[in-house]
């Protein structure tokens, strides 16, 4: 019994979550286009409502976060070999307050550069 609830586990896992994402995905997409169509049909230009979708923006937020994260996550190794803090405490614990750290300065980056709305 308990290799079968392992492969469940397995299957759900591996299986379940990145479908899920795919279905998410679609289903934003797909409202997206029947909103273009939408204005289309009633003549007018979707073009107007749309946002810029490339922007260097969104790769410096990403890269901070993951930056944050993976200091957090050395520097959790870092005090838990030094320190008598364990590791399955310290490592996630860093990587969220540095990949919120990451976040946080972001937005101040954001907050300098003249431009507040996140991409």
């Amino acid at each position: 019994m308990g290799d079968f609830i392992g492969l469940i586990a397995v299957v759900l896992i591996f299986g379940g979550i990145p479908s899920a994402v795919v279905i998410i995905y679609y289903f934003a997409r797909n409202s997206k286009h029947m909103e273009r169509m939408a204005l289309i049909e009633k003549g007018a230009d979707p073009s107007v409502y749309m946002k810029e979708e490339a922007s260097y923006y969104n790769a410096l937020m990403w890269g901070l976060f993951i930056f944050g994260i993976g200091l957090g996550a050395l520097l959790g190794y870092i005090f838990s070999v030094f320190t008598p803090m364990e590791q399955e405490v310290m490592m996630p614990t860093l990587s969220v307050i540095f990949g919120g750290l990451g976040l946080i300065g972001f937005y101040i980056y954001r907050r300098k550069a003249g431009t507040t709305a996140a991409a």
